[in-house]
């Protein structure tokens, strides 16, 4: 399901009005707004057309339901069984690792030590924080 007020934010973001994204994905004005306030779901190719308008990749704008620390620790219960992450704990807290050895675990792997050197770069000042959120909204546009 579709995250209305990412939509919203990343509409405004680009300046753009709703009834200029309508116009661009072929949707009613209306839509648009419905989608934003949560009203209705768009359909999957509305959905894409949406993703393309603002430059992000889909999977950005769509809403996981997590919610509560126990969701959380679902995804990632998920991601030990498919992609070898696993958690870590020391004195200075705890951590998830990813494998890189284990199987399918290599462009996670990879994904995550770019996003690592971005959030880096976004800590140091050498990004904005704009900057920042605009290249995780499209990093699966990236990596295809």
């Amino acid at each position: 399901m579709a995250d209305g007020s990412r939509i919203r934010e990343l509409r405004t973001r680009r300046g753009l009005l709703q009834r200029e994204l309508a116009e661009m994905v072929g949707v009613t004005e209306s839509a648009v707004r419905n989608y934003e306030l949560g009203l209705r779901t768009p359909r999957p190719q509305h959905l894409e057309a949406i993703a393309r308008a603002l430059e992000v990749d889909p999977a950005s704008l769509v809403d996981y339901g997590v919610d509560t620390a126990r969701d959380a620790l679902e995804v990632l219960f998920r991601l030990e069984e498919g992609f070898g992450a696993r958690p870590e704990a020391d004195a200075a807290g705890a951590r998830v690792a990813v494998d890189p050895a284990a199987p399918g675990a290599q462009k996670l792997d990879a994904a995550v030590r770019a996003w690592a050197a971005m959030r880096a770069r976004r800590d140091s000042g050498e990004i904005s924080e704009e900057e920042y959120l605009d290249w995780k909204r499209g990093f699966g546009k990236r990596v295809g």
